[in-house]
């Protein structure tokens, strides 16, 4: 089945992966023959390497059958112009959460790129808080079992 898009793209801070960046990434696999993951190096973040190491072992155990970049930016446009330059636009298509709507918006108008919303199942915030709360029962609803002990030793690590 020949996909409509060469590359997705997507970037964010990935700090506690949650099954809704999963989600995320079924998506873009789904639409493209590449996924690029843009994980943020801005302020406030978690190691990028421990992000990344937690986003590619969950890829390891669940599989998307596509060629998955990742990539340490500081800012989303250093990814989307890096891109730019090689891949026709027409190629591309940019992934975001529904709380990104404003960047999906302006990389429509500035680079040309198709985007696709996602609807927001779970955050960051929420699994943070289930963790500190030890509320167990919802923190399996919202992390795959695969990496969650992953997810609590990274938050814990950084607490």
């Amino acid at each position: 089945m020949t996909k409509p898009f060469k590359i997705a793209l997507t970037f964010g801070r990935f700090n506690l992966l949650h099954k809704g960046h999963i989600d995320l990434f079924k998506n873009m696999a789904g639409s493209a023959d590449e996924i690029a993951i843009g994980i943020s190096t801005g302020p406030n973040n978690l190691t990028y390497r421990h992000r990344a190491d937690v986003i590619q072992k969950a890829h390891q155990r669940d599989p998307l059958g596509v060629t998955i970049g990742y990539f340490p930016k500081r800012q989303p446009f250093d990814l989307l112009r890096e891109v730019s330059t090689s891949i026709d636009p027409e190629r591309v298509v940019f992934y975001v959460g529904e709380d990104q709507y404003k960047l999906a918006k302006a990389v429509e108008r500035t680079l040309g790129f198709s985007t696709r919303i996602i609807p927001r199942i779970s955050s960051s915030t929420q699994v943070r808080e289930a963790i500190d709360n030890e509320d167990w029962d919802l923190l399996a609803g919202m992390i795959p079992g695969s990496i969650i002990n992953d997810v609590i030793q990274l938050h814990l690590t950084n607490a």
